[in-house]
């Protein structure tokens, strides 16, 4: 489309663009928001601090890790989903060797 199409359906089309702009701005924050996991590890270091400083026990511990690698583990498939990331395959641990 020419300049001068665009200004004469601007009255026209200009609410139809400013939605799908719109749109696709809530589009990218949902995606941000799904894919962050910052929160989720800011929630785990802190857990952990409680650990060390003696507010809560290891069973305490234990299950809030539960829920916190759950909340991980959910950012990750939708980043999966999203296309954002690639999924790994098995973790190798440094020192050992499965030739052995």
């Amino acid at each position: 489309m020419g300049l001068l199409t665009n200004i004469l359906l601007a009255p026209f089309l200009g609410p139809v663009w400013g939605a799908k702009w719109s749109l696709d701005k809530v589009d990218r924050v949902v995606k941000e928001e799904l894919t962050d996991d910052t929160p989720i590890k800011e929630d785990l270091m802190a857990l952990q601090m409680k650990l060390e400083m003696g507010e809560i026990d290891d069973a305490e511990y234990v299950r809030e890790e539960a829920e916190i690698m759950r909340r991980l583990r959910d950012v990750r498939d939708w980043r999966e989903k999203l296309g954002m990331s690639i999924g790994g395959g098995p973790v190798r641990v440094a020192g050992s060797d499965d030739s052995e």
